[in-house]
Protein backbone atom coordinates (compact mmCIF):
# COMPACT_ATOMS: atom_id res chain seq x y z
CA UNK A 1 0.00 0.00 0.00
CA UNK A 2 1.25 3.73 -0.85
CA UNK A 3 2.06 5.54 2.28
CA UNK A 4 0.76 9.08 2.52
CA UNK A 5 3.06 10.93 5.26
CA UNK A 6 0.97 12.88 8.04
CA UNK A 7 3.98 14.40 9.17
CA UNK A 8 5.24 15.25 6.03
CA UNK A 9 1.98 17.25 5.09
CA UNK A 10 2.10 18.71 8.57
CA UNK A 11 5.75 20.23 8.40
CA UNK A 12 4.75 21.21 4.55
CA UNK A 13 2.03 23.26 5.41
CA UNK A 14 4.01 24.82 8.67
CA UNK A 15 6.62 25.74 5.95
CA UNK A 16 3.94 27.14 3.60
CA UNK A 17 2.15 29.44 6.48
CA UNK A 18 5.41 30.38 7.83
CA UNK A 19 7.36 31.56 4.57
CA UNK A 20 3.88 33.24 3.63
CA UNK A 21 3.87 35.35 6.29
CA UNK A 22 7.51 36.09 6.45
CA UNK A 23 6.59 37.16 2.69
CA UNK A 24 3.81 39.14 3.69
CA UNK A 25 5.33 40.71 6.53
CA UNK A 26 8.40 41.55 4.67
CA UNK A 27 5.84 43.21 2.03
CA UNK A 28 4.76 45.46 4.81
CA UNK A 29 7.89 46.54 5.83
CA UNK A 30 8.53 47.35 2.18
CA UNK A 31 5.70 49.23 1.94
CA UNK A 32 6.06 50.74 5.24
CA UNK A 33 9.66 51.99 3.67
CA UNK A 34 8.02 53.52 0.38
CA UNK A 35 6.00 55.17 2.40
CA UNK A 36 8.49 56.87 4.96
CA UNK A 37 10.73 57.64 1.47
CA UNK A 38 7.10 59.33 0.29
CA UNK A 39 7.26 61.25 3.56
CA UNK A 40 10.69 62.59 2.80
CA UNK A 41 10.30 63.22 -0.23
CA UNK A 42 7.82 65.74 0.00
CA UNK A 43 9.66 67.17 3.26
CA UNK A 44 13.11 67.64 0.89
CA UNK A 45 10.82 69.09 -1.83
CA UNK A 46 9.16 71.31 0.83
CA UNK A 47 12.57 72.78 2.09
CA UNK A 48 14.02 72.93 -1.76
CA UNK A 49 11.29 75.19 -2.63
CA UNK A 50 11.39 77.37 1.11
CA UNK A 51 15.15 77.72 -0.03
CA UNK A 52 14.64 78.36 -3.50
CA UNK A 53 11.98 81.08 -2.65
CA UNK A 54 14.84 82.98 -0.25
CA UNK A 55 17.71 82.21 -2.98
CA UNK A 56 15.31 83.72 -5.54
CA UNK A 57 14.45 86.57 -3.99
CA UNK A 58 18.15 87.65 -2.40
CA UNK A 59 19.57 87.21 -6.40
CA UNK A 60 16.65 89.28 -7.46
CA UNK A 61 17.40 91.80 -5.81
CA UNK A 62 20.54 91.95 -6.71
CA UNK A 63 20.03 92.00 -10.04
CA UNK A 64 18.11 95.24 -9.18
CA UNK A 65 21.49 96.67 -7.75
CA UNK A 66 23.22 95.85 -10.52
CA UNK A 67 23.16 99.12 -12.64
CA UNK A 68 24.83 100.64 -9.71
CA UNK A 69 28.08 99.28 -10.41
CA UNK A 70 30.64 100.79 -11.76
CA UNK A 71 29.06 104.15 -10.67
CA UNK A 72 30.67 106.09 -7.41
CA UNK A 73 29.57 105.31 -4.33
CA UNK A 74 28.98 108.61 -3.60
CA UNK A 75 26.06 108.47 -5.91
CA UNK A 76 24.68 105.15 -5.03
CA UNK A 77 25.59 104.65 -0.94
CA UNK A 78 21.87 105.71 -0.17
CA UNK A 79 20.10 103.61 -2.54
CA UNK A 80 22.58 100.97 -2.09
CA UNK A 81 22.23 100.91 1.85
CA UNK A 82 18.37 101.48 1.59
CA UNK A 83 18.10 98.52 -0.73
CA UNK A 84 20.57 96.44 1.79
CA UNK A 85 18.08 97.55 4.84
CA UNK A 86 14.52 97.13 3.63
CA UNK A 87 15.52 93.52 1.53
CA UNK A 88 14.45 90.66 3.69
CA UNK A 89 17.39 87.85 4.50
CA UNK A 90 20.42 90.36 3.89
CA UNK A 91 23.58 90.72 6.22
CA UNK A 92 25.26 92.86 3.44
CA UNK A 93 25.22 94.11 -0.25
CA UNK A 94 28.54 94.88 -1.92
CA UNK A 95 29.31 96.39 -5.22
CA UNK A 96 32.56 94.92 -6.61
CA UNK A 97 34.76 96.52 -9.08
CA UNK A 98 38.27 95.15 -10.95
CA UNK A 99 37.80 92.85 -8.07
CA UNK A 100 37.78 94.96 -5.23
CA UNK A 101 34.69 95.51 -2.71
CA UNK A 102 34.04 99.31 -3.11
CA UNK A 103 30.56 100.23 -1.84
CA UNK A 104 28.79 98.43 1.33
CA UNK A 105 24.90 98.72 2.28
CA UNK A 106 26.41 98.58 5.67
CA UNK A 107 28.47 101.23 6.43
CA UNK A 108 27.25 104.60 6.63
CA UNK A 109 29.60 106.90 4.65
CA UNK A 110 29.37 107.81 1.02
CA UNK A 111 33.01 107.25 0.64
CA UNK A 112 34.62 104.86 -1.62
CA UNK A 113 36.35 102.14 0.24
CA UNK A 114 39.34 100.23 -1.40
CA UNK A 115 38.87 96.33 -0.01
CA UNK A 116 39.90 93.26 -1.79
CA UNK A 117 37.35 90.70 -2.37
CA UNK A 118 38.42 87.76 0.50
CA UNK A 119 40.46 84.58 -0.74
CA UNK A 120 37.28 82.35 -0.50
CA UNK A 121 35.32 84.38 -2.38
CA UNK A 122 37.71 84.91 -5.23
CA UNK A 123 36.29 81.37 -7.09
CA UNK A 124 33.20 84.10 -7.99
CA UNK A 125 35.04 86.29 -10.29
CA UNK A 126 35.90 83.13 -12.28
CA UNK A 127 31.89 81.43 -12.55
CA UNK A 128 31.47 80.28 -9.02
CA UNK A 129 27.54 82.40 -8.20
CA UNK A 130 26.72 80.91 -4.42
CA UNK A 131 29.30 79.72 -1.74
CA UNK A 132 28.39 79.29 1.88
CA UNK A 133 31.04 81.15 4.00
CA UNK A 134 31.77 80.95 7.57
CA UNK A 135 32.49 85.19 7.63
CA UNK A 136 31.56 88.27 6.29
CA UNK A 137 33.32 91.32 6.27
CA UNK A 138 32.66 93.02 9.72
CA UNK A 139 30.71 89.84 10.89
CA UNK A 140 33.04 86.91 11.60
CA UNK A 141 31.92 83.42 13.02
CA UNK A 142 28.47 83.46 11.44
CA UNK A 143 27.44 81.68 8.55
CA UNK A 144 26.57 83.10 5.70
CA UNK A 145 25.67 82.64 1.99
CA UNK A 146 27.21 84.56 -0.55
CA UNK A 147 25.84 85.42 -4.17
CA UNK A 148 27.03 87.10 -6.86
CA UNK A 149 25.42 88.71 -9.72
CA UNK A 150 28.14 89.96 -12.52
CA UNK A 151 28.15 92.34 -14.51
CA UNK A 152 31.24 91.93 -16.36
CA UNK A 153 34.83 89.72 -16.13
CA UNK A 154 35.46 91.81 -13.08
CA UNK A 155 32.70 93.67 -11.68
CA UNK A 156 29.78 92.79 -10.04
CA UNK A 157 27.18 92.72 -7.24
CA UNK A 158 28.05 90.35 -4.11
CA UNK A 159 25.48 89.80 -1.24
CA UNK A 160 25.89 87.86 1.90
CA UNK A 161 22.38 86.29 2.88
CA UNK A 162 22.22 85.71 6.53
CA UNK A 163 22.58 82.02 7.73
CA UNK A 164 20.05 82.29 10.46
CA UNK A 165 17.94 82.65 8.05
CA UNK A 166 18.79 79.66 6.16
CA UNK A 167 19.22 77.55 9.57
CA UNK A 168 15.81 78.92 10.68
CA UNK A 169 14.04 77.92 7.30
CA UNK A 170 15.85 74.32 8.02
CA UNK A 171 14.70 73.49 11.51
CA UNK A 172 11.23 75.03 10.49
CA UNK A 173 10.78 72.51 7.86
CA UNK A 174 11.87 69.70 10.27
CA UNK A 175 8.71 67.97 11.76
CA UNK A 176 9.03 64.57 14.32
CA UNK A 177 9.26 62.85 11.23
CA UNK A 178 13.05 64.20 10.65
CA UNK A 179 16.19 64.06 11.85
CA UNK A 180 17.64 66.92 10.69
CA UNK A 181 17.84 68.70 7.57
CA UNK A 182 20.70 70.51 5.68
CA UNK A 183 21.83 72.43 2.59
CA UNK A 184 25.14 72.23 0.90
CA UNK A 185 26.65 74.23 -1.48
CA UNK A 186 29.88 72.64 -3.13
CA UNK A 187 31.64 70.84 -0.40
CA UNK A 188 30.11 72.77 2.60
CA UNK A 189 27.25 72.18 4.17
CA UNK A 190 24.66 73.63 6.70
CA UNK A 191 22.19 71.69 9.07
CA UNK A 192 19.04 72.36 11.19
CA UNK A 193 21.28 71.49 14.10
CA UNK A 194 22.68 75.03 14.21
CA UNK A 195 24.26 77.97 12.49
CA UNK A 196 27.56 76.60 11.84
CA UNK A 197 29.14 75.20 8.77
CA UNK A 198 30.27 71.47 8.45
CA UNK A 199 32.19 69.33 5.90
CA UNK A 200 29.03 67.97 3.73
CA UNK A 201 30.91 64.22 3.69
CA UNK A 202 29.88 64.45 7.27
CA UNK A 203 27.01 66.53 7.75
CA UNK A 204 25.13 64.26 4.97
CA UNK A 205 26.23 60.87 5.96
CA UNK A 206 22.88 58.84 6.31
CA UNK A 207 20.63 61.45 4.03
CA UNK A 208 17.52 59.44 2.64
CA UNK A 209 16.27 62.01 0.33
CA UNK A 210 18.85 64.80 -1.89
CA UNK A 211 17.14 67.14 -3.77
CA UNK A 212 19.64 69.32 -6.79
CA UNK A 213 18.50 73.42 -7.38
CA UNK A 214 20.57 75.16 -9.30
CA UNK A 215 23.20 76.54 -6.32
CA UNK A 216 22.69 74.10 -3.71
CA UNK A 217 21.31 70.68 -2.55
CA UNK A 218 19.01 69.53 0.07
CA UNK A 219 19.18 66.48 2.37
CA UNK A 220 17.27 65.55 5.05
CA UNK A 221 17.18 61.75 6.99
CA UNK A 222 14.07 60.23 8.74
CA UNK A 223 13.61 59.95 12.45
CA UNK A 224 13.35 56.34 14.27
CA UNK A 225 9.57 57.75 15.05
CA UNK A 226 8.58 58.20 11.70
CA UNK A 227 9.32 54.32 11.09
CA UNK A 228 7.72 53.27 14.47
CA UNK A 229 4.62 55.85 13.70
CA UNK A 230 4.20 53.74 10.12
CA UNK A 231 4.56 50.64 11.33
CA UNK A 232 2.10 51.33 14.23
CA UNK A 233 -0.61 52.21 11.80
CA UNK A 234 0.33 49.43 9.04
CA UNK A 235 0.98 46.45 11.19
CA UNK A 236 -2.50 45.13 12.14
CA UNK A 237 -3.64 45.66 8.71
CA UNK A 238 -0.63 43.82 7.01
CA UNK A 239 -0.99 41.41 10.46
CA UNK A 240 -4.43 40.68 9.71
CA UNK A 241 -3.74 39.90 5.76
CA UNK A 242 -0.80 37.76 6.06
CA UNK A 243 -3.13 35.89 8.70
CA UNK A 244 -5.69 35.37 6.56
CA UNK A 245 -3.36 34.46 3.30
CA UNK A 246 -1.27 32.09 5.39
CA UNK A 247 -4.55 30.41 6.91
CA UNK A 248 -5.84 29.87 3.35
CA UNK A 249 -2.79 29.03 1.42
CA UNK A 250 -2.10 26.48 4.68
CA UNK A 251 -5.04 25.07 4.27
CA UNK A 252 -4.70 24.56 0.20
CA UNK A 253 -1.50 23.01 1.08
CA UNK A 254 -2.77 20.76 3.54
CA UNK A 255 -5.44 19.56 1.42
CA UNK A 256 -2.98 19.19 -1.31
CA UNK A 257 -0.60 17.32 0.60
CA UNK A 258 -3.71 14.93 1.85
CA UNK A 259 -4.14 11.23 1.02
CA UNK A 260 -6.22 12.14 -1.73
CA UNK A 261 -4.31 14.64 -3.49
CA UNK A 262 -1.45 12.41 -2.94
CA UNK A 263 -2.98 9.43 -4.15
CA UNK A 264 -3.95 11.52 -7.47
CA UNK A 265 -0.56 13.21 -7.91
CA UNK A 266 1.46 9.43 -8.06
CA UNK A 267 -1.44 8.03 -9.99
CA UNK A 268 -0.68 11.05 -12.61
CA UNK A 269 3.22 10.13 -11.76
CA UNK A 270 2.74 6.38 -12.30
CA UNK A 271 0.54 6.99 -16.24
CA UNK A 272 3.26 8.21 -17.31
CA UNK A 273 5.82 6.11 -16.01
CA UNK A 274 4.02 3.24 -17.23
CA UNK A 275 3.39 1.88 -13.96
CA UNK A 276 -0.13 0.58 -14.70
CA UNK A 277 -0.23 -3.10 -16.23
CA UNK A 278 -3.04 -5.13 -17.53
CA UNK A 279 -4.61 -8.84 -15.65
CA UNK A 280 -6.94 -10.75 -17.55
CA UNK A 281 -9.39 -12.85 -15.37
CA UNK A 282 -11.00 -15.64 -17.59
CA UNK A 283 -15.06 -15.78 -17.68
CA UNK A 284 -15.44 -19.17 -18.58
CA UNK A 285 -18.67 -21.05 -20.41
CA UNK A 286 -19.91 -22.98 -17.74
CA UNK A 287 -21.21 -26.37 -20.31
CA UNK A 288 -18.24 -26.52 -21.82
CA UNK A 289 -15.67 -25.30 -19.94
CA UNK A 290 -14.43 -23.18 -22.63
CA UNK A 291 -12.77 -19.88 -21.45
CA UNK A 292 -14.65 -17.40 -23.81
CA UNK A 293 -13.19 -14.35 -22.84
CA UNK A 294 -11.61 -12.16 -20.07
CA UNK A 295 -12.36 -9.18 -17.93
CA UNK A 296 -9.33 -6.44 -18.09
CA UNK A 297 -8.17 -5.17 -14.85
CA UNK A 298 -5.79 -2.66 -14.07
CA UNK A 299 -2.41 -3.26 -11.43
CA UNK A 300 -0.40 -0.56 -10.43
CA UNK A 301 2.80 -1.65 -10.17
CA UNK A 302 4.02 0.76 -7.69
CA UNK A 303 8.06 1.78 -7.47
CA UNK A 304 7.96 1.62 -3.77
CA UNK A 305 4.56 0.05 -2.61
CA UNK A 306 4.73 -2.87 -5.01
CA UNK A 307 1.29 -4.00 -6.48
CA UNK A 308 -1.45 -1.75 -5.75
CA UNK A 309 -4.99 -3.34 -5.70
CA UNK A 310 -8.02 -1.58 -7.96
CA UNK A 311 -10.16 -0.38 -5.50
CA UNK A 312 -6.96 1.27 -3.74
CA UNK A 313 -6.77 3.77 -6.74
CA UNK A 314 -9.41 3.56 -8.91
CA UNK A 315 -11.97 5.63 -6.88
CA UNK A 316 -9.75 8.53 -6.78
CA UNK A 317 -9.03 8.12 -10.38
CA UNK A 318 -12.75 8.66 -10.91
CA UNK A 319 -13.01 11.33 -8.87
CA UNK A 320 -9.81 13.61 -10.23
CA UNK A 321 -10.97 13.26 -13.91
CA UNK A 322 -8.07 10.68 -14.01
CA UNK A 323 -10.13 7.59 -15.20
CA UNK A 324 -9.70 9.43 -18.74
CA UNK A 325 -6.32 8.75 -18.92
CA UNK A 326 -6.09 5.37 -17.21
CA UNK A 327 -8.45 3.82 -19.48
CA UNK A 328 -6.35 5.19 -22.69
CA UNK A 329 -3.54 3.35 -20.83
CA UNK A 330 -5.63 0.26 -20.36
CA UNK A 331 -6.79 0.19 -23.96
CA UNK A 332 -3.27 0.49 -25.71
CA UNK A 333 -2.40 -1.88 -23.46
CA UNK A 334 -5.03 -4.52 -24.77
CA UNK A 335 -4.34 -3.37 -28.39
CA UNK A 336 -0.67 -4.14 -27.94
CA UNK A 337 -1.49 -7.74 -25.85
CA UNK A 338 -4.29 -8.92 -28.27
CA UNK A 339 -3.00 -7.84 -31.60
CA UNK A 340 -0.47 -10.21 -31.38
CA UNK A 341 -2.70 -12.55 -32.46
CA UNK A 342 -2.40 -15.44 -30.01
CA UNK A 343 -5.67 -15.33 -28.13
CA UNK A 344 -8.83 -17.84 -29.70
CA UNK A 345 -10.92 -16.14 -32.34
CA UNK A 346 -13.89 -14.67 -30.90
CA UNK A 347 -12.10 -14.27 -27.45
CA UNK A 348 -14.38 -11.09 -25.53
CA UNK A 349 -12.48 -8.70 -23.89
CA UNK A 350 -14.13 -6.86 -21.29
CA UNK A 351 -13.60 -3.04 -19.85
CA UNK A 352 -14.78 -1.23 -17.14
CA UNK A 353 -16.49 2.24 -17.72
CA UNK A 354 -16.71 4.94 -15.25
CA UNK A 355 -19.55 6.88 -14.80
CA UNK A 356 -17.21 9.81 -16.13
CA UNK A 357 -16.97 7.67 -19.50
CA UNK A 358 -20.57 8.03 -20.23
CA UNK A 359 -20.81 11.80 -20.02
CA UNK A 360 -19.81 12.62 -23.67
CA UNK A 361 -18.10 10.47 -26.87
CA UNK A 362 -15.02 10.43 -25.59
CA UNK A 363 -14.90 7.02 -24.82
CA UNK A 364 -16.33 5.86 -28.36
CA UNK A 365 -12.68 8.07 -29.90
CA UNK A 366 -10.29 6.39 -27.48
CA UNK A 367 -11.78 2.99 -28.01
CA UNK A 368 -12.09 3.70 -31.92
CA UNK A 369 -8.43 4.80 -31.95
CA UNK A 370 -6.83 2.28 -29.69
CA UNK A 371 -9.26 -0.47 -30.30
CA UNK A 372 -10.37 -0.07 -34.01
CA UNK A 373 -10.43 -2.83 -35.98
CA UNK A 374 -9.86 -5.20 -33.56
CA UNK A 375 -13.31 -5.80 -32.57
CA UNK A 376 -14.49 -7.54 -35.46
CA UNK A 377 -11.92 -10.50 -34.37
CA UNK A 378 -11.92 -9.94 -30.97
CA UNK A 379 -15.44 -8.53 -29.62
CA UNK A 380 -15.24 -5.51 -26.58
CA UNK A 381 -17.60 -5.91 -23.83
CA UNK A 382 -18.15 -2.49 -21.78
CA UNK A 383 -18.73 -3.11 -18.45
CA UNK A 384 -20.82 -0.61 -16.54
CA UNK A 385 -21.44 -0.86 -12.69
CA UNK A 386 -24.28 -0.40 -10.86
CA UNK A 387 -22.45 1.32 -8.20
CA UNK A 388 -22.47 4.47 -10.12
CA UNK A 389 -24.91 7.22 -9.86
CA UNK A 390 -25.85 8.20 -13.52
CA UNK A 391 -25.95 12.16 -13.59
CA UNK A 392 -26.57 12.61 -17.29
CA UNK A 393 -29.18 10.04 -17.92
CA UNK A 394 -29.75 11.11 -21.81
CA UNK A 395 -25.51 11.44 -22.30
CA UNK A 396 -25.30 7.81 -21.02
CA UNK A 397 -27.96 6.43 -23.41
CA UNK A 398 -26.50 8.37 -26.11
CA UNK A 399 -23.09 7.05 -25.10
CA UNK A 400 -24.17 3.31 -24.90
CA UNK A 401 -26.32 3.27 -27.87
CA UNK A 402 -23.58 4.22 -30.06
CA UNK A 403 -21.40 1.38 -28.12
CA UNK A 404 -23.72 -1.20 -29.70
CA UNK A 405 -24.15 0.62 -32.77
CA UNK A 406 -20.44 0.21 -33.40
CA UNK A 407 -20.45 -3.43 -32.35
CA UNK A 408 -19.51 -2.93 -28.72
CA UNK A 409 -21.79 -4.56 -26.79
CA UNK A 410 -22.57 -3.57 -23.06
CA UNK A 411 -23.10 -5.45 -19.42
CA UNK A 412 -24.56 -4.39 -16.18
CA UNK A 413 -22.18 -5.24 -13.47
CA UNK A 414 -22.43 -5.66 -10.26
CA UNK A 415 -26.14 -6.16 -10.75
CA UNK A 416 -28.01 -6.23 -7.25
CA UNK A 417 -25.55 -4.05 -5.05
CA UNK A 418 -26.91 -1.19 -4.75
CA UNK A 419 -30.63 0.54 -5.50
CA UNK A 420 -29.83 1.42 -9.20
CA UNK A 421 -30.58 -2.21 -10.42
CA UNK A 422 -34.08 -1.91 -11.36
CA UNK A 423 -33.98 1.55 -12.62
CA UNK A 424 -30.48 0.87 -15.16
CA UNK A 425 -32.46 -2.31 -16.88
CA UNK A 426 -35.22 -0.06 -17.25
CA UNK A 427 -33.53 2.95 -18.65
CA UNK A 428 -30.34 1.49 -20.62
CA UNK A 429 -30.29 -1.96 -22.80
CA UNK A 430 -27.38 -4.13 -21.70
CA UNK A 431 -26.34 -7.14 -23.34
CA UNK A 432 -25.07 -9.03 -20.31
CA UNK A 433 -26.27 -8.71 -16.81
CA UNK A 434 -23.33 -9.47 -14.32
CA UNK A 435 -25.10 -11.32 -10.82
CA UNK A 436 -22.43 -10.39 -7.80
CA UNK A 437 -20.83 -12.28 -5.95
CA UNK A 438 -22.95 -11.35 -2.62
CA UNK A 439 -26.02 -13.35 -4.00
CA UNK A 440 -24.29 -16.55 -4.93
CA UNK A 441 -25.18 -18.69 -2.58
CA UNK A 442 -22.32 -20.11 0.02
CA UNK A 443 -23.46 -23.02 1.20
CA UNK A 444 -26.16 -25.62 0.19
CA UNK A 445 -28.60 -24.66 3.05
CA UNK A 446 -28.13 -20.92 2.04
CA UNK A 447 -31.99 -20.61 0.96
CA UNK A 448 -32.24 -16.56 1.43
CA UNK A 449 -29.40 -16.04 -1.35
CA UNK A 450 -30.59 -19.37 -3.25
CA UNK A 451 -33.94 -17.24 -3.53
CA UNK A 452 -32.49 -13.83 -4.34
CA UNK A 453 -30.24 -15.24 -6.90
CA UNK A 454 -33.33 -17.37 -8.79
CA UNK A 455 -35.03 -14.10 -8.86
CA UNK A 456 -32.38 -12.58 -11.05
CA UNK A 457 -31.45 -15.67 -13.14
CA UNK A 458 -35.81 -15.21 -13.71
CA UNK A 459 -35.54 -11.70 -14.11
CA UNK A 460 -32.44 -11.48 -17.11
CA UNK A 461 -34.37 -14.67 -18.97
CA UNK A 462 -37.18 -12.61 -19.44
CA UNK A 463 -35.42 -9.97 -20.58
CA UNK A 464 -33.03 -11.83 -22.85
CA UNK A 465 -30.20 -10.97 -21.60
CA UNK A 466 -27.12 -12.82 -20.90
CA UNK A 467 -26.42 -13.79 -17.45
CA UNK A 468 -22.23 -14.01 -16.34
CA UNK A 469 -21.47 -15.06 -12.56
CA UNK A 470 -18.95 -12.89 -10.43
CA UNK A 471 -17.35 -14.29 -7.80
CA UNK A 472 -17.62 -17.93 -8.15
CA UNK A 473 -14.97 -19.67 -5.69
CA UNK A 474 -16.09 -23.69 -5.31
CA UNK A 475 -17.52 -26.39 -7.08
CA UNK A 476 -20.75 -25.91 -5.13
CA UNK A 477 -21.31 -22.63 -6.57
CA UNK A 478 -20.58 -23.36 -10.52
CA UNK A 479 -23.05 -26.72 -10.62
CA UNK A 480 -25.91 -24.26 -8.99
CA UNK A 481 -25.31 -21.69 -11.66
CA UNK A 482 -25.08 -24.74 -13.84
CA UNK A 483 -28.12 -26.14 -13.17
CA UNK A 484 -29.91 -22.77 -13.97
CA UNK A 485 -28.67 -22.97 -17.25
CA UNK A 486 -26.21 -19.93 -16.12
CA UNK A 487 -23.91 -19.10 -19.13
CA UNK A 488 -20.92 -17.61 -17.97
CA UNK A 489 -18.86 -17.51 -14.74
CA UNK A 490 -16.05 -15.92 -13.39
CA UNK A 491 -14.30 -16.19 -10.04
CA UNK A 492 -11.04 -18.01 -8.37
CA UNK A 493 -12.55 -20.78 -8.88
CA UNK A 494 -11.57 -20.87 -12.67
CA UNK A 495 -8.11 -18.19 -12.32
CA UNK A 496 -7.09 -15.13 -10.55
CA UNK A 497 -6.57 -12.57 -13.05
CA UNK A 498 -3.29 -13.25 -14.51
CA UNK A 499 -0.66 -11.81 -17.22
CA UNK A 500 -1.16 -11.82 -20.90
CA UNK A 501 0.68 -14.90 -21.85
CA UNK A 502 -0.89 -16.68 -19.51
CA UNK A 503 -3.96 -15.68 -20.43
CA UNK A 504 -2.92 -17.16 -23.84
CA UNK A 505 -1.60 -20.14 -22.18
CA UNK A 506 -4.93 -20.59 -20.37
CA UNK A 507 -7.24 -20.08 -23.32
CA UNK A 508 -5.69 -22.30 -25.83
CA UNK A 509 -5.87 -25.30 -22.72
CA UNK A 510 -9.65 -24.32 -22.12
CA UNK A 511 -10.40 -24.17 -25.83
CA UNK A 512 -13.62 -26.23 -25.60
CA UNK A 513 -15.15 -28.24 -28.02
CA UNK A 514 -14.30 -26.42 -31.79
CA UNK A 515 -12.37 -23.81 -30.26
CA UNK A 516 -8.89 -23.32 -31.44
CA UNK A 517 -6.00 -20.85 -30.77
CA UNK A 518 -4.83 -18.67 -33.78
CA UNK A 519 -1.08 -19.16 -34.52
CA UNK A 520 1.02 -16.60 -35.72
CA UNK A 521 4.91 -16.03 -36.35
CA UNK A 522 6.42 -14.04 -33.69
CA UNK A 523 7.74 -11.69 -36.45
CA UNK A 524 4.35 -11.16 -37.99
CA UNK A 525 3.09 -7.40 -37.08
CA UNK A 526 0.11 -6.68 -35.69
CA UNK A 527 -1.50 -5.67 -38.69
CA UNK A 528 -0.83 -9.03 -40.13
CA UNK A 529 -2.17 -10.45 -37.13
CA UNK A 530 -5.42 -9.60 -37.71
CA UNK A 531 -5.41 -10.59 -41.34
CA UNK A 532 -4.56 -13.89 -40.61
CA UNK A 533 -7.72 -13.96 -37.60
CA UNK A 534 -9.89 -11.94 -39.98
CA UNK A 535 -9.02 -15.25 -42.95
CA UNK A 536 -8.91 -17.87 -40.60
CA UNK A 537 -11.67 -20.38 -40.01
CA UNK A 538 -14.21 -18.87 -37.53
CA UNK A 539 -14.85 -21.09 -34.44
CA UNK A 540 -17.64 -21.34 -32.21
CA UNK A 541 -17.96 -17.95 -30.96
CA UNK A 542 -19.43 -16.02 -27.92
CA UNK A 543 -22.55 -14.69 -29.38
CA UNK A 544 -24.86 -13.31 -26.62
CA UNK A 545 -28.73 -12.56 -26.69
CA UNK A 546 -29.85 -9.25 -27.44
CA UNK A 547 -31.64 -6.88 -24.71
CA UNK A 548 -35.18 -6.62 -25.91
Amino acid sequence: MIQHSRVVQWLVTGLVVAVTLAVVLFLGWLRIYHMSQSILQEEAERQRNALERIVAQAENTLRGASPWVGRSCSEVSTSLQATGTLSPYFRSIWLVSRGQLYCSSVIRSSAALNMPLPADLVPMLTGTRALLVSSTPYVRDMPALALYVPTSATDGVLGFVDGIYLTETLHSVKTSDLAWTAMTVGNVSLTSEGPKLESAGIATRGAQVSLTSRYFTTSLAGSPSLMQSLATQQAPIFLAFGGIVAFLLGVMTFRHLGPAQFMKRQIAHGIKRNEFKVYYQPVMELATGRCAGAEALMRWHHPVAGLVRPDAFIPIAEDNGLIIDLTRALLRQIRNDVARGALPQGFHIGINLAERHLRDTTILHDIERYYGALNDTYPMVAEITERYVIRDTAAARNVMAELQRRGIETALDDFGAENNSIGYLKRYDFNYLKIDKEFLPVTEDDVVTRNICDSIIHLAERLDMTIVAEGVENEMQANYLRGRNVTYAQGYLFARPIAFDELVQFAIAHAGTGLTAVKTPATMSPLACATSLLSGTSPTSLTPRKAG
